[in-house]
């Protein structure tokens, strides 16, 4: 069911408890995932702490009381019991639909008691319980991050323990480590200004690519089209025209990645463009180039993609 056939989908008073599942030999959960955007879990929390890689797709990311861009590649450590989501776009995911990353999680306890004899450990564990937000890996940590998550496939318990202890070091000594949003929101309740921007957000992903009525998502969100527009400025700081052009242009640039046989303005028209001069304009406004130059100059920068 769509969120347009169901407005009150993801309108939970609470948001999402999820149950971590571990196997009964194993104290944390790692799992590689591939599977649709569309299953992606709504907006959730649980008690262990996670940190995830994106490998395939991109999208909006909403943790906490935030929300902000997200691309691939990206390595992010979400806290214990703070909410978050991602909502992808459907053409920055596979050909099948699908998204890719790698998450493991872990309580708590297994970093702040886990190894606490050891002396060298508990400035790991200090500064470990003091990430009450999500923090983003940057710097040389991100390729560490991917290496040692990417590793830790296939391998036996014993080994994977020791690559999730690196992998926990690698981030807590890290010099480039980008707190995401405010800290807050450390429990099930959601405010209702987050309420409506995931209902937005996901409205958005679902149909940006046909034209979208201000009264129609105005009145999914129970508010004045003036109201909504006050509200959607107050939150991202952008006019909703404005991002949802800066939406379809992503969608494009992220088509434009994956498919070898469509036009650029078939691609545009097909993310919600219908005006091919302007999209043409505003492509040029935002990227500094022409359409034709960025999807040029992306495959000379990336010759090994299967699309060219």
């Amino acid at each position: 069911m769509t969120l347009k056939e169901d407005p009150t989908l993801f309108m939970a008073k609470e948001v999402k408890y999820e149950q971590v599942q571990k196997t009964r030999d194993a104290s944390f959960h790692y799992e590689w995932s591939k599977e649709s955007y569309q299953d992606e879990i709504a907006l959730h929390f649980h008690p262990e702490a996670e940190v995830i890689c994106i490998l395939k797709g991109s999208g909006y990311r909403m943790m906490g009381d935030f929300s902000e861009p997200f691309t691939e590649g990206e390595v992010i450590f979400v806290p214990p019991n703070l909410p978050h989501c991602w909502i992808y776009t459907p053409e920055s995911c596979d050909p099948y639909g699908n998204r890719e990353c790698i998450f493991v999680q872990f309580a708590p306890s297994f970093v702040e008691e886990g190894m606490s004899f050891f002396d060298e450990w508990k400035y790991a564990a200090h500064k470990f319980g003091s990430f009450i937000q999500g923090i983003k890996i940057a710097g040389p940590t991100t390729a560490t991050a991917i290496r040692i998550l990417k590793q830790m496939q296939g391998c036996p318990g014993s080994e994977k323990l020791q690559l999730l202890f690196s992998l926990i070091l690698s981030i807590v000594n890290s010099a480039s480590l980008q707190p995401i949003g405010i800290p807050g929101n450390l429990s099930g309740d959601i405010s209702k200004s987050m309420h409506r921007l995931q209902v937005i957000l996901r409205y958005v992903v679902e149909n940006y690519r046909k034209k979208i009525s201000l009264t129609e998502i105005a009145s999914l969100v129970h508010l004045s089209e003036a109201s909504f527009s006050a509200f959607f400025k107050k939150e991202t700081g952008r006019r909703f025209l404005s991002f949802v052009n800066e939406y379809r242009l992503e969608a494009v640039c992220s088509a434009l990645k994956n498919d070898r046989e469509k036009s650029i303005s078939e691609i545009a028209w097909e993310c919600g463009f219908t005006d091919i001069p302007y999209f043409n304009r505003y492509f040029k406004e935002v990227k500094q180039m022409s359409p034709g130059k960025w999807k040029k100059e992306y495959f000379s920068q990336h010759p090994g993609s299967s699309v060219g």
